[in-house]
């Protein structure tokens, strides 16, 4: 009887972290304040950005960008994007959970594969491809939110490209948080 797979499901199932891609900059959903980058984080549905040199960003779920706390007049192109900005790291949490919840489901669905395979019900075959199954769904549901901070990331540059007051906060997300992300999965 081989268990090799066991350990890797149970970690992908586990999985509440979507993606990483350094110590440094670790996407954490599911706590009060959900940690999207080392700049960026999102709580109550507000994302605050922190940039070097300048006071914190944020921006709401209607789009309203406040840098210090102060509202920051924009075009509605400009609000357009700053919405879709925001509603980008509100998905982002959204497929987090969704990860979180498929990760349970797969570590149940591994379990009954052990417990078919120990009851002599399930083949070692089949055990194994239950289980390579449910690590799959776990994959997909994590690969959304890697989706997820690409389309971020393309909002952030097109508003620091578009919104002069927006520009010291472009660098928040860099491709190396997606490449990252997605690398993550691979492992």
């Amino acid at each position: 009887m081989s268990f090799r797979y066991l350990p890797c499901v149970l970690a992908v199932a586990l999985l509440t972290t979507a993606c990483s891609n350094s110590g440094h900059d670790i996407q954490v959903f599911g706590a009060s304040t959900d940690v999207i980058s080392n700049n960026i984080t999102l709580h109550d549905g507000v994302v605050t950005i922190k940039a070097s040199g300048v006071p914190n960003a944020t921006v709401d779920r209607q789009g309203q960008l406040a840098i210090n706390g102060q509202a920051v007049a924009v075009t509605d192109a400009q609000h357009t994007l700053l919405q879709r900005y925001s509603g980008t790291a509100l998905k982002m949490h959204d497929d987090a959970i969704a990860t979180g919840k498929a990760g349970a489901e797969t570590a149940t669905k591994a379990l009954g594969a052990v417990a078919g395979k120990l009851t002599g019900a399930d083949s070692a075959e089949e055990t194994r491809q239950k289980a390579e199954a449910a690590a799959q769904d776990v994959q997909q549901a994590a690969a959304k939110i890697c989706d997820d901070l690409a389309d971020m990331k393309a909002a952030q540059d097109e508003l620091a490209s578009q919104l002069e007051a927006f520009k010291p906060y472009g660098q928040a997300l860099s491709e190396r948080n997606v490449e990252g992300c997605r690398k993550s999965l691979k492992h």
